[in-house]
């Protein structure tokens, strides 16, 4: 198939946005935050820390999985794959974008809020609190769609080296396939 000349730098956007989806989420989830709460004296603190810290790797994966989804869109015109290839390829973003704004609009503010209109820390509130509890969902809730966002640049990444491979390249034709051992062989009978 006929593919235009902008191919190759649209490929390179894509990825380099794949990479911007993938690495700096899984790098915060599995060392920034927990070695914040590890060596931070309280979780206020880490959790202060970590909040604008979160609030700027949404804006990454925002704009990370806009660019995917103008690159997905462009490489599905230029290349032919199955419909739901295409599809995942150019929803996956929209979850993505989708999971990043609600984080950053719907779910860091209340966290803020709760933080600084608890009385003291945290940790010395009752477990019962309202505030405790309320925050321990909202956190639940963000590392789940966290979590999402996650699986979705996953997911673009599998369709799109699936949409990638060669003409042809499935595996070795049945013809190729070197014979079987016969089991029970009544040829000579």
């Amino acid at each position: 198939m006929k593919t235009g000349r902008l191919e190759t730098p649209v490929l390179v956007l894509h990825l380099s946005a794949l990479a911007l989806t993938l690495g700096p989420p899984i790098f915060f989830g599995a060392v920034v935050a927990p070695a914040s709460f590890r060596l931070l004296p309280t979780r206020d603190l880490a959790a202060s820390l970590q909040g604008p810290v979160l609030t700027r790797l949404c804006w990454m994966m925002q704009g990370g999985f806009a660019l995917l989804l103008l690159t997905s869109w462009l490489l599905c015109r230029w290349r032919r794959g199955p419909r739901a290839l295409t599809a995942l390829l150019t929803r996956a973003p929209i979850l993505g974008i989708i999971g990043a704004v609600v984080i950053e609009k719907l779910l860091i503010p209340p966290i803020d809020k709760i933080r600084a209109e608890a009385p003291g820390l945290i940790d010395n509130l009752p477990a019962a609190d309202p505030g405790r509890i309320l925050l321990a969902r909202y956190h639940r809730l963000a590392t789940t769609i966290f979590a999402v966002e996650i699986a979705a640049a996953a997911l673009v990444l599998f369709a799109t080296a699936r949409l990638l491979r060669p003409e042809g390249a499935g595996g070795p034709p049945a013809s190729a396939r070197p014979p079987g051992p016969k089991l029970l062989d009544l040829g000579g009978l």
